[in-house]
């Protein structure tokens, strides 16, 4: 029974660690846009938009495609929101 609180609490701890980085992480992507003039946010916009043109039109790939081979970055950056526009891409591109 203790091993299995103590799993908990251990899981439950683990959990506000990772909510506490990515709160972070965001305040701190925040502050780098914030920071960027009109000309560096436009060229910023940009190449992310030829970047998801290419990996979710031109080469239709999947999640790890785009991560990997197109953006070139790990695993974790961003994988919530991408993946949750990834999705619903593809279901649109079903849908045609």
């Amino acid at each position: 029974m203790s091993e299995d609180l103590l799993s908990l609490i251990e899981l439950k701890e683990l959990r506000d660690a990772w909510k506490n980085m990515q709160k972070r992480i965001e305040a701190e992507d925040q502050a780098w846009w914030d920071s960027l003039n009109a000309d560096e946010r436009s060229r910023a916009f940009r190449q992310l938009m030829k970047l998801m043109y290419k990996a979710e039109v031109k080469d239709k790939g999947t999640y790890r495609h785009a991560i990997y081979s197109v953006f070139e970055v790990d695993y974790c950056d961003g994988l919530d929101h991408y993946m949750e526009m990834h999705n619903c891409i593809c279901k649109a591109q079903e849908s045609e």
